[in-house]
């Protein structure tokens, strides 16, 4: 009775992926963008506060450098993209950063990244 719960374990996950990929996959390959979010949440994880602002000021240059191609294809997603990203580098650029609010703010961006239809 047990054998047929493995197949299914392996079925769901994979064909719940799709869903999930959709709304950033219209926008294209995110994994530029997930990377440097990624290396500034753990610069903010390290404490290393300054290195993590300009690690996300990376990441809005090349956010706005790719606006005039991404906004077209998917507005929704890349608002919401967008909204995550501006919370990010506020919380980073305040006077002091506080880095447990920054370290939420940047784990919503990658989060966001990954899946824009769900925020």
């Amino acid at each position: 009775m047990k054998n047929w719960l493995i197949p299914l374990a392996v079925i769901l996950p994979l064909a719940a992926a799709p869903v999930a990929m959709a709304a950033s996959s219209r926008l294209g390959n995110m994994a530029s963008f997930e990377a440097i979010a990624s290396d500034t949440l753990v610069l903010v994880d390290k404490g290393e506060m300054k290195a993590a602002e300009k690690r996300i000021t990376d990441f809005e240059t090349a956010w706005d450098k790719a606006e005039s191609m991404l906004y077209p294809k998917d507005k929704a997603a890349w608002s919401t993209i967008d909204d995550a990203a501006d919370a990010a580098i506020s919380s980073l650029r305040a006077g002091s950063p506080d880095a447990v609010a920054a370290q939420r703010t940047v784990s919503a961006l990658i989060d966001t990244l990954k899946d824009p239809s769900a925020q």
